[in-house]
């Protein structure tokens, strides 16, 4: 017997209406449900309560999802699961590549012929009025406070939405730049204890142990590369500093301040001032860390299962320390990956009823300890991670580890901008030193309002 919400059979779950079952997840998800409380067995049931089970749903369902092994194999599993409890429900789903997804999926919305339950990124639609993408679920799944109950509340300030609705089912995030991941054999052959790491000061002393360059000057061994954190990275750092990357209130980016040029600067000394790296010397992360010359990156817990399935490769996954004199602390995480309805369903319950159950069975704890047999990332309910077998996967433990660290601290800018693009390529001129970094901190003020006010204008939105 396979087992979903707090030890409870999926065959019971399954049978219950979807308001039932919804309400079951809220439960669990708070913490106030037993598996003592597990619905009776059908075959133990009486005629009258048997009588009172919905019928059997006769629908199909369509599912949009991201094309890769570990999507692919969860998906493989729930649908095989599903059958067995909803015979009459078709599930139909469609692997269908990053980017391909990312060019379909607005577009085939708007024509009206995208799946049934959809999987996105939630940087795909900041730049929209997301109450006219996808289904609002608020009510469907117990009310605003239900959800929060459910899933980490951080992850619903990641999209501007009309206040206290909810439009997405917040599933994974990668957490990039939130999460140091760490040859440990390299650090600790110089003395350096990661697990004592309290201060980004203390990070940068114990990199500078790490770090070789030889006597003519240059570098053979790399300690710690900020490539490939360029933009999420800053913004962590100002919100650190009392500043704010973006003014909510007025619109209006606000890089070029005080804390965005003690930002931009940080990450300037930590190539030109403390040479942790070389720009040219790492050329490629992945290439770098497998040949040993490069001992830790800081883009994100996702990569914790990378390297070690990769590379097979001593690692650890540390949560960003905050700066040395940080006022508060704050940490950017990465878009989440969410699974949202299409608009179509309001017209047609049986589906409607089949995509949520879906979806559900899904983000169960059952589903969900899937994720962790292949990835390190983070996923989006505290209540897999209350689950005594997340110790028991392959990267329950990494990924716990860091989703707890960064989802109590984690902040987002709220701003409309679908592209950051021009922000990371700014910063990447300001550290390679082909501009100033007051001079990269006005462009990414300049370009990044430019976008974010032809994103207001398209939304008819007035600040």
């Amino acid at each position: 017997m396979q087992y979903g919400i707090v030890g409870t059979p999926f065959v019971d779950v399954l049978r219950m209406s979807r308001r039932g079952f919804l309400q079951l997840s809220s439960a669990a998800a708070a913490g106030t449900l037993l598996a003592a409380c597990a619905p009776v067995a059908v075959d133990e049931m009486t005629d009258s309560e048997a009588s009172a089970q919905p019928a059997p749903i006769e629908t199909d369902v369509t599912v949009w999802h991201q094309d890769w092994d570990g999507m692919n194999r969860i998906l493989a599993w729930a649908t095989e699961t599903f059958a067995e409890v909803e015979p009459g429900v078709t599930i139909n789903t469609q692997p269908i590549g990053y980017s391909d997804l990312l060019a379909k999926l607005l577009p085939s919305i708007a024509t009206g012929n995208e799946g049934d339950v959809n999987y996105l990124y939630t940087d795909w639609v900041v730049a929209t009025d997301i109450s006219q993408i996808f289904l609002e679920i608020t009510e469907l799944a117990g009310g605003r406070r239900a959800l929060e109950e459910r899933f980490f509340p951080a992850a619903f300030t990641a999209v501007d939405a009309p206040e206290g609705k909810v439009f997405y089912y917040p599933y994974i995030s990668g957490l990039s730049d939130c999460v140091l991941v760490l040859n440990t054999e390299h650090f600790a052959a110089e003395g350096a204890d990661w697990e004592q790491w309290d201060d980004l000061g203390v990070v940068i002393e114990d990199c500078k142990r790490v770090t070789k360059i030889d006597s003519s000057g240059q570098m053979t061994h790399a300690s710690w590369t900020i490539k490939g954190m360029m933009y999420y990275y800053i913004q962590t750092l100002m919100y650190q500093l009392g500043g704010s990357p973006y003014d909510q209130e007025t619109a209006t980016f606000t890089y070029n301040s005080e804390e965005g040029v003690a930002a931009l600067q940080f990450m300037h000394d930590i190539v030109h001032e403390h040479r942790l790296f070389d720009w040219d010397f790492i050329d490629n992360i992945w290439q770098d860390i497998a040949n040993g010359i490069l001992s830790m990156e800081g883009m994100g817990s996702w990569t914790y299962s990378v390297i070690v399935n990769q590379y097979d490769l001593p690692v650890e996954a540390v949560v960003m320390p905050s700066l040395p004199d940080a006022r508060e602390r704050a940490l950017v995480p990465s878009p989440i990956g969410s699974w949202a309805l299409s608009r179509r369903l309001a017209d047609d319950s049986d589906k409607l009823d089949a995509a949520i159950s879906f979806i559900d069975m899904i983000m169960s704890v059952e589903g969900q300890l899937q994720a962790m047999e292949f990835y390190s990332g983070s996923l989006m309910s505290p209540m897999v991670y209350a689950d005594p077998r997340i110790e028991e996967t392959k990267f329950g433990v990494v990924s716990k580890k860091c989703a707890l660290g960064v989802w109590p601290v984690a902040r987002y800018a709220g701003h409309h901008v679908a592209n950051p693009a021009p922000a990371a390529r700014e910063v990447e001129r300001a550290l390679t030193n082909e501009i100033g970094v007051e001079e990269a901190l006005a462009n990414i003020d300049a370009q990044m309002q430019e976008l974010e006010d032809t994103a207001l204008e398209r939304l008819g939105r007035n600040v």
